[in-house]
């Protein structure tokens, strides 16, 4: 019997809300739970290890971070963009992983079973990546070992779609829009809130 694979869960949340005027990722919904509690609480259920990229100086993110059984990753050049964020972050895992979940702390309609959906899937040639059910490409987003270093040369705020692009990948259809939605703007917020509203 081959051995499952040994995957980590990379929680990017490492950026500094300037559309929001506020930290967005500690905005609470409707259960009083933060959207970045949300986030590693689902990532946790997934049974992988979860490491959190944050900002060099955000106390609050990190205490939230330190309370759960996520490990933060502070990234001291934070400020210059999601590259450097990212670049990093995969520098800073263990060693040995086979692969790495990419996940976005601003997106919360993604669920545990979509990650389960990439997790399980797991193909050590091939990216695997959440898409909308018409396959329009999205997050998370989730890198082999043998491409991660390609994240390493990332800088300012360029996401790794420009490094991977090239790369075999295989899109797994999520819900609705699960793979795109994510909260930049108050009205962002808003709608996940009207969305979210317990019936």
């Amino acid at each position: 019997m081959s051995r499952a694979p040994s995957l980590a869960i990379l929680i990017l949340a490492a950026g500094r809300s300037r559309r929001m005027g506020r930290d967005k990722l500690m905005l609470r919904g409707h259960d009083g739970v933060s959207l970045l509690a949300k986030r590693i609480s689902t990532a946790l259920a997934t049974g992988h290890g979860v490491f959190v990229a944050l900002p060099a100086r955000s106390p609050t993110r990190l205490t939230l971070v330190r309370q759960s059984l996520a490990t933060p990753l502070p990234c001291p050049d934070a400020g210059r963009g999601m590259g450097h964020s990212l670049a990093h972050a995969i520098g800073s895992l263990p060693k040995g992983l086979d692969g790495v979940l990419v996940l976005l702390a601003d997106m919360p309609a993604l669920t545990l079973d979509d990650l389960m959906s990439l997790s399980d899937g797991f193909d050590p040639d091939r990216i695997l990546r959440g898409a909308t059910q018409d396959n329009a490409p999205g997050h998370p987003v989730l890198i082999p070992a043998r491409f991660l270093g390609r994240l390493s040369a990332l800088e300012g705020d360029q996401g790794a779609h420009h490094v991977i692009a090239d790369l075999p990948t295989r899109l797994i259809p999520l819900p609705a829009d699960h793979a795109r939605f994510d909260v930049d703007t108050p009205s962002d917020w808003q709608e996940w809130l009207d969305r979210s509203a317990p019936s």
